[in-house]
């Protein structure tokens, strides 16, 4: 039987050409670099062979080919996979697992380093609401309501969280040069909350938030910067306070509840401290693996592969691949657990850096549903289906998925035969001997149907010893016809062992 995976074709002379191939999928079809910057969606079914077939396969191609990248962790033992990885094609010394087993090893604080860094954009207060958004996003799902206990106007609740972000975070970078978590959290709860407090002696002597205040308005400041410090002043002394206590409350336990779980336990230990890494580390060939993974950490797991995952997206697309040519992968089996909106955004542009996103999943509800309920949510995970241009499709038994990819491999033109032969039915002719000749039709009709139909999903190999170690997958890559085929899909094995 051929092993896809047993040899691999000779690489050009620049390994990282977007035509230096990586593996293949049969004797004469192979996958480059290229076809991996367009990105690529692995769905299988519980059990279907996703994660130890093709996944790994690619996985290692990537590793061998010099990649650098984050692997985004949903299960327990994911690191340790990756180390195993890693060890195979002599990558260990690149290896930079986040998370407790290391004792505090790595960590990364991403609110000074975005407020610090140099470059263009560097400081960008929107950078950071960006950041702010996404864990708000992440922490509002599957609470059946979403903030304020279900009311129909949640966006007002979001855009009003998110302006106090902004204003504060403001505050902060303008007085201290830099956002610290903890500093942030305090501002907030120092911040008055009537406008006679405002204007209280007493509230100004102990209030941090007052205190920042004049510390930022005692710096020298560009005129954008005085502009932005009148804009925030104006927010913090007049209508900040002005708010109803009810909508203040809303407004403020969203933010505090977020920011709790960030200030305190692992997530403060790994990004609340100094910096020892930073996402950049990907661009000179490191391979970060966040060790917190969802099944073990909860909600804190996904917090912290979101927040890793948004400043790293960020870094890979402010490189300039000129001058820093190695493709970048990310990584994320289950990964409904960590996509959110950006992520659409981000899929639509990342080519251009370099970047190759390698999503898994077991099926599509599974994405639609972690986007949200609703045309929305929707239409965000079609767009981000339609901008993973390779997919492999396992052994499944999803409906929806079966009938999604069955739909995208399309409809092929198809000639059935029919005939037809009738005989009279005279019973005195047949009584007396007499023979009569009977009538008979034929003909050919042309319909479209599909070329695969979605059963045949469910009876793809699934590995394992019962069938030799082997997972079979189909594969269709955007733009392509398959040479051997002639089609734009193609049955591919890869070997668990």
């Amino acid at each position: 039987m051929w092993n896809p995976f047993r040899r691999r074709p000779k690489r050009p002379l620049d390994p990282w050409s977007l035509d230096a191939p990586l593996l293949s999928w049969s004797k004469s079809e192979v996958w480059t670099v290229g076809h991996s910057v367009q990105n690529t969606l692995v769905v299988g079914g519980t059990g279907s062979g996703k994660s130890t077939g093709s996944c790994r396969q690619i996985a290692l191609a990537m590793l061998s080919a010099g990649y650098g990248g984050l692997v985004l962790c949903a299960k327990p033992g994911e690191a340790a996979q990756w180390r195993d990885y890693a060890r195979a094609t002599g990558r260990e010394d690149d290896l930079i697992v986040v998370g407790p087993s290391e004792s505090g090893r790595w960590r990364f604080n991403p609110f000074v380093f975005e407020s610090r860094r140099r470059g263009p954009g560097a400081g960008h207060v929107e950078s950071l609401v960006a950041l702010f958004s996404a864990l708000l996003e992440l922490t509002q799902r599957g609470g059946g309501g979403g903030m304020a206990g279900g009311r129909g106007n949640d966006q007002y609740w979001v855009l009003a969280c998110l302006q106090l972000v902004r204003n504060f975070v403001t505050l902060l970078v303008l007085a201290e040069g830099e956002l610290r978590i903890d500093s942030l959290y305090r501002a907030v709860v120092s911040a008055p909350t009537s406008l006679d407090q405002a204007c209280s002696d007493d509230w100004k002597r102990s209030s941090l938030c007052y205190k920042l205040l004049r510390q930022a308005d005692s710096r020298p400041k560009s005129d954008a910067e005085r502009r932005d410090l009148g804009l925030t002043a104006d927010y913090l002394l007049l209508e900040y306070p002005a708010l109803s206590d009810k909508t203040r409350s809303v407004i403020v336990s969203t933010f505090t509840s977020l920011i709790d779980c960030i200030n305190r336990g692992v997530l403060h230990e790994t990004f609340g401290g100094e910096t020892t890494f930073t996402p950049d580390a990907s661009a000179d060939g490191r391979i970060i693996v966040c060790d917190l993974s969802v099944k073990e950490h909860g909600q804190v797991g996904q917090i912290a592969n979101v927040l890793l995952k948004h400043c790293w997206q960020l870094a890979m697309e402010r490189r300039n691949v000129l001058e820093s040519p190695r493709p970048v992968f990310l990584f994320a089996d289950e990964a409904q657990h960590f996509l959110v909106s950006g992520d659409m955004m981000f899929l639509t542009t990342c080519r251009s850096a370099k970047v190759a996103t390698i999503l898994a999943t077991q099926n599509l509800p599974n994405i639609y549903a972690a986007l949200g309920a609703g045309e929305k949510g929707r239409a965000e995970g079609d767009s981000i289906l339609g901008n993973l241009c390779t997919k492999v499709f396992h052994a499944n038994t999803d409906p929806v998925t079966n009938q999604f990819a069955s739909t995208i491999i399309g409809r092929t033109r198809h000639f059935m035969a029919s005939g037809n032969t009738s005989t009279p039915e005279n019973w005195v002719s047949r009584a007396m001997g007499f023979r009569e000749e009977g009538t008979s039709t034929a003909g050919f009709s042309e319909t479209m149907d599909l070329e695969v139909e979605p059963s045949a999903f469910t009876r793809l190999r699934t590995g394992g010893p019962e069938h030799g170690w082997c997972v079979d997958g189909i594969v269709v890559q955007s733009g392509k016809v398959f040479r051997d085929t002639g089609k734009i899909w193609r049955l591919a094995t890869f070997a668990q062992r």
